[in-house]
């Protein structure tokens, strides 16, 4: 199921060779609450920032100088394979309109634009859009689980992705280099090293030694290597670490909605209960009574602290 959210997080690219109406039109939709919006002047880009990036939806310009929209939309047919172009065709031509559905364009939006129509329509083509791309990515599934696991796993891999591409270059580097550090690869390369380097300064080559035992040369190579890799794995922690509290600090929000929530569901059916007559109990009243009270994180921060400072404070506890 497509929700709000997901439509006004649509990647929506628009395509004029004119700025004042680029502006206008990312004004509008900016205003309406949509995200993720670019746009380009330049038609001869549509298709290599469309490869890059999958629009949900390309508000397109006819008329244009060097290539006209129609252009456009026959580079955008080789990319897509299924041959559906999520085009919103912008034209001031009555003319040009069947000619650009008859293209591949899906609906189009005349000018001078109406803000309700343009932002219908936006609306309708991104639901249209994410619902058939939802449908696709739905097609290989695993039967044994249910549509709310898929999303669930889905959601949970965007999210990876998403901090992976928000990292900065430095921060790349070091994902790189710890993961080539770490692996078996860098192991075996370093007993091959070892192993020639000790050969070749036994004297059993017939060369003579350039860095005789005990290896004083090697010695200070490990050494060095020993303190960069020291330092990039204390750098990979930390990043680490910045990803485990942002992770911490979610699960603790969906920990307190959830209480809440439940909090709030045995309220209801504990005045359910009232309204039919249904008695519990005193053992079981007193359970829900604890339950129905809602838990503040401040004060079971509070509490464990203080049965921290007192178990200290016992003789004898470690």
């Amino acid at each position: 199921m497509i929700s709000s959210s997901d439509i006004f997080h649509g990647k929506i690219l628009i395509v004029d060779d004119e700025e004042p109406n680029v502006l206008l039109i990312e004004r509008m939709l900016r205003g309406a609450g949509y995200t993720s919006i670019a746009s380009t002047m330049d038609p001869h880009k549509v298709s290599e920032l469309y490869r890059n990036n999958r629009y949900d939806l390309i508000l397109l310009d006819l008329l244009m100088p060097g290539m006209d929209g129609f252009q456009v939309m026959e580079g955008l047919k080789e990319i897509e394979p299924d041959g559906y172009l999520p085009v919103l065709v912008i034209t001031a031509e009555p003319g040009h309109k069947l000619r650009a559905l008859q293209a591949g364009a899906k609906d189009f939006v005349s000018k001078p634009f109406e803000l309700a129509e343009v932002l219908a329509r936006v609306h309708n083509m991104l639901e249209a859009r994410l619902l058939q791309k939802e449908m696709a990515d739905h097609e290989e599934d695993n039967p044994a689980l249910s549509n709310i696991i898929q999303r669930n796993i889905r959601k949970i891999i965007q999210v990876r992705l998403k901090a992976v591409r928000e990292q900065s270059f430095q921060d790349r580097i070091v994902t790189v280099m710890t993961s080539f550090f770490g692996s078996m690869p860098f192991l075996y390369m370093h007993i091959v090293w070892f192993g020639v380097w000790i050969l070749l300064n036994a004297g059993l080559v017939g060369m003579p030694p350039f860095d005789p035992f005990p290896y004083g040369i090697l010695l200070m190579l490990v050494s060095l290597e020993v303190i960069l890799l020291t330092t990039l794995v204390l750098i990979s922690q930390n990043l680490l670490g910045r990803e485990a509290a942002r992770l911490t600090d979610l699960g603790l929000h969906t920990g307190l909605l959830t209480e809440h929530e439940l909090t709030r569901v045995l309220q209801m059916l504990h005045a359910i209960q009232n309204k039919i007559g249904i008695t519990n109990d005193d053992a079981s009243n007193l359970a829900d009574a604890d339950l129905e009270k809602e838990t503040k994180l401040e004060d079971v921060l509070s509490e464990i602290e203080r049965l921290q400072l007192r178990e200290k404070s016992v003789p004898g506890q470690g």
